[in-house]
Protein backbone atom coordinates (compact mmCIF):
# COMPACT_ATOMS: atom_id res chain seq x y z
CA UNK A 1 0.00 0.00 0.00
CA UNK A 2 2.73 2.06 0.55
CA UNK A 3 4.22 1.75 -2.70
CA UNK A 4 1.21 2.68 -4.39
CA UNK A 5 1.37 6.05 -2.29
CA UNK A 6 4.62 6.91 -3.38
CA UNK A 7 3.81 5.66 -7.02
CA UNK A 8 0.82 8.14 -6.79
CA UNK A 9 2.86 10.48 -5.40
CA UNK A 10 5.71 10.68 -8.14
CA UNK A 11 2.55 10.45 -10.63
CA UNK A 12 1.29 13.67 -9.30
CA UNK A 13 4.79 15.44 -9.18
CA UNK A 14 5.26 14.73 -12.73
CA UNK A 15 2.04 16.16 -14.14
CA UNK A 16 2.16 19.10 -11.89
CA UNK A 17 5.70 19.54 -13.46
CA UNK A 18 4.19 19.44 -17.15
CA UNK A 19 1.89 22.48 -16.02
CA UNK A 20 4.28 24.88 -15.51
CA UNK A 21 6.60 23.76 -18.35
CA UNK A 22 6.50 25.74 -22.09
CA UNK A 23 6.27 23.86 -24.83
CA UNK A 24 9.08 24.24 -27.43
CA UNK A 25 8.23 26.80 -29.90
CA UNK A 26 6.81 25.12 -33.57
CA UNK A 27 9.01 24.92 -36.51
CA UNK A 28 7.86 26.92 -39.29
CA UNK A 29 7.24 24.45 -42.13
CA UNK A 30 9.42 25.98 -44.88
CA UNK A 31 12.42 27.23 -43.86
CA UNK A 32 12.63 25.24 -40.19
CA UNK A 33 13.31 28.46 -38.26
CA UNK A 34 11.28 28.54 -34.79
CA UNK A 35 8.72 30.68 -35.20
CA UNK A 36 8.91 33.92 -33.30
CA UNK A 37 5.90 35.41 -30.69
CA UNK A 38 5.84 39.00 -30.09
CA UNK A 39 6.20 39.28 -26.36
CA UNK A 40 5.03 43.11 -26.55
CA UNK A 41 1.59 44.46 -27.42
CA UNK A 42 0.39 44.89 -31.37
CA UNK A 43 -2.75 47.22 -29.59
CA UNK A 44 -2.55 49.29 -26.31
CA UNK A 45 -5.02 51.21 -24.80
CA UNK A 46 -7.10 51.74 -28.17
CA UNK A 47 -3.80 52.36 -30.56
CA UNK A 48 -2.64 49.85 -32.92
CA UNK A 49 0.72 49.51 -34.36
CA UNK A 50 1.36 48.57 -38.01
CA UNK A 51 4.04 47.81 -40.84
CA UNK A 52 3.62 48.27 -44.57
CA UNK A 53 6.06 47.02 -46.65
CA UNK A 54 6.63 47.47 -50.48
CA UNK A 55 7.85 44.39 -52.48
CA UNK A 56 11.62 45.58 -52.93
CA UNK A 57 11.08 48.81 -50.82
CA UNK A 58 14.39 49.83 -48.82
CA UNK A 59 11.77 51.74 -46.66
CA UNK A 60 8.73 50.68 -45.14
CA UNK A 61 5.70 52.34 -43.05
CA UNK A 62 4.87 52.22 -39.35
CA UNK A 63 1.58 53.38 -38.86
CA UNK A 64 -0.09 54.10 -35.11
CA UNK A 65 -3.76 53.46 -35.75
CA UNK A 66 -5.76 55.81 -32.73
CA UNK A 67 -8.70 53.80 -32.82
CA UNK A 68 -9.72 55.24 -29.13
CA UNK A 69 -12.07 58.19 -28.25
CA UNK A 70 -9.02 59.94 -26.61
CA UNK A 71 -6.00 62.31 -27.87
CA UNK A 72 -2.36 60.14 -27.86
CA UNK A 73 1.18 61.61 -28.22
CA UNK A 74 4.22 60.37 -29.23
CA UNK A 75 7.49 61.37 -30.73
CA UNK A 76 9.66 60.07 -33.79
CA UNK A 77 11.79 57.88 -31.97
CA UNK A 78 11.25 53.92 -32.22
CA UNK A 79 13.08 50.55 -31.69
CA UNK A 80 14.02 48.19 -34.58
CA UNK A 81 15.27 44.77 -33.57
CA UNK A 82 15.76 41.60 -35.48
CA UNK A 83 15.05 38.08 -34.31
CA UNK A 84 18.69 36.13 -34.50
CA UNK A 85 19.67 33.28 -32.37
CA UNK A 86 16.55 32.50 -30.35
CA UNK A 87 16.28 36.50 -29.39
CA UNK A 88 15.71 40.03 -30.05
CA UNK A 89 18.69 42.53 -30.88
CA UNK A 90 18.47 46.10 -30.93
CA UNK A 91 19.31 47.19 -34.33
CA UNK A 92 18.98 50.81 -34.40
CA UNK A 93 21.20 51.44 -31.48
CA UNK A 94 22.89 54.29 -33.04
CA UNK A 95 20.19 55.68 -34.81
CA UNK A 96 19.58 59.19 -33.50
CA UNK A 97 15.80 61.07 -33.28
CA UNK A 98 15.09 64.75 -32.87
CA UNK A 99 13.08 65.46 -29.78
CA UNK A 100 9.29 65.69 -31.43
CA UNK A 101 5.73 65.63 -29.87
CA UNK A 102 3.34 64.26 -31.97
CA UNK A 103 -0.09 64.75 -31.45
CA UNK A 104 -2.80 61.63 -33.00
CA UNK A 105 -5.95 62.88 -32.46
CA UNK A 106 -8.66 60.23 -31.95
CA UNK A 107 -10.09 58.06 -34.98
CA UNK A 108 -6.75 59.27 -37.01
CA UNK A 109 -3.51 57.61 -37.75
CA UNK A 110 -0.19 58.79 -37.72
CA UNK A 111 2.74 57.08 -40.48
CA UNK A 112 6.11 57.39 -40.48
CA UNK A 113 9.19 55.95 -42.86
CA UNK A 114 11.15 53.33 -41.50
CA UNK A 115 14.56 52.80 -42.85
CA UNK A 116 15.36 49.03 -44.08
CA UNK A 117 18.30 49.49 -46.97
CA UNK A 118 20.92 47.64 -44.57
CA UNK A 119 18.87 45.07 -43.37
CA UNK A 120 19.28 41.61 -44.87
CA UNK A 121 16.12 39.09 -44.70
CA UNK A 122 14.82 38.51 -41.64
CA UNK A 123 12.47 38.70 -38.72
CA UNK A 124 12.03 42.57 -37.36
CA UNK A 125 10.12 44.18 -34.45
CA UNK A 126 9.40 47.90 -34.78
CA UNK A 127 7.97 49.21 -31.13
CA UNK A 128 7.12 52.72 -30.56
CA UNK A 129 6.01 54.28 -27.61
CA UNK A 130 3.05 56.95 -27.12
CA UNK A 131 1.34 58.39 -24.00
CA UNK A 132 -2.60 58.30 -23.64
CA UNK A 133 -3.90 60.10 -20.76
CA UNK A 134 0.17 60.72 -19.32
CA UNK A 135 0.41 57.04 -19.20
CA UNK A 136 3.15 55.42 -21.19
CA UNK A 137 2.39 52.66 -22.92
CA UNK A 138 4.34 50.70 -26.45
CA UNK A 139 3.00 48.48 -28.97
CA UNK A 140 5.06 46.43 -31.37
CA UNK A 141 4.79 44.73 -34.34
CA UNK A 142 6.37 42.31 -36.62
CA UNK A 143 7.27 42.09 -39.93
CA UNK A 144 9.47 39.94 -42.45
CA UNK A 145 11.60 41.41 -44.55
CA UNK A 146 12.53 39.55 -48.16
Amino acid sequence: MKNMKLIFLAFLLVLLAACGSKPAPEEDKKSGAPQVENDKAKEEAGVKAEVQLEKDSKEGKLMLKNSSDKEVSTGVAFTLEKWEGGKWNKINSNQMFTEQMITVKAGENYEQPIELKDQEAGTYRVSKTFFAEEEKHEVAVLFEKK
